[in-house]
């Protein structure tokens, strides 16, 4: 027993070491989250007051002037699965809440926006319309860097962001609008 004692003592220690190591980034990592959200939010705040585009239909959305107090922004492309998969949830969220809600597309598709919208409106029965930004500038603008993002605002401050895979109907998110649409 004696001569194990030093090899546990070692061990003991490393571990012990290795657990204040972790605890102590995973601090830092987590303040740094929330200074990047709050960039990030900062930056989607003041996009969306700039916000005015027509969208593929010719329909002008103006977002400072908006009445509609939750304001979906969703980015995707035509090519994009993932981006694809999320339509569904987005239908199923605009039949739950109806005008309660504004959703808007941004496609990124950079041939053939208008027909890949009018293609994807039609096979998935889209129930939003589409901004066409084939050269990205508009994505360059919100700093999204990858598709798909949905950018969730109640009265233009940001409640909710991903940019990832998004389920719409998760419980979580239909209770958060559901709290902000009470009067």
């Amino acid at each position: 027993m004696k001569k194990y004692f030093p090899l546990a003592f070692l061990s003991l220690c490393f571990t012990a070491m290795l657990v204040l190591q972790m605890a102590m980034n995973g601090r830092e990592l987590s303040a740094s989250k929330i200074e990047s959200n709050k960039e990030r939010y900062s930056v989607y705040e003041n996009q969306f007051q700039k916000f005015k585009y027509k969208t593929s239909k010719g329909t002008l959305v103006d977002l400072k002037n908006e009445k509609t107090t939750i304001v979906i922004i969703n980015f995707w492309a035509s090519w994009c699965r993932p981006c694809l998969t999320e339509f569904k949830g987005l239908n199923q969220l605009i039949d739950k809440f109806g005008d309660s809600i504004k959703v808007i597309g941004i496609n990124n598709d950079t041939d053939n926006a208008k027909k890949e919208i009018e293609k994807i409106e039609k096979k998935h029965k889209l129930k939003f319309e589409s901004i066409i930004s084939e050269d990205g500038g508009i994505a360059d603008k919100f700093n999204v860097t990858r598709i798909p993002a949905t950018i969730i605002y109640h009265n233009g401050k940001v409640i909710e962001f991903s940019n990832t895979e998004y389920d719409f109907m998760n419980e979580k998110l239909l209770a958060l609008i559901e709290s902000k649409l009470k009067p």
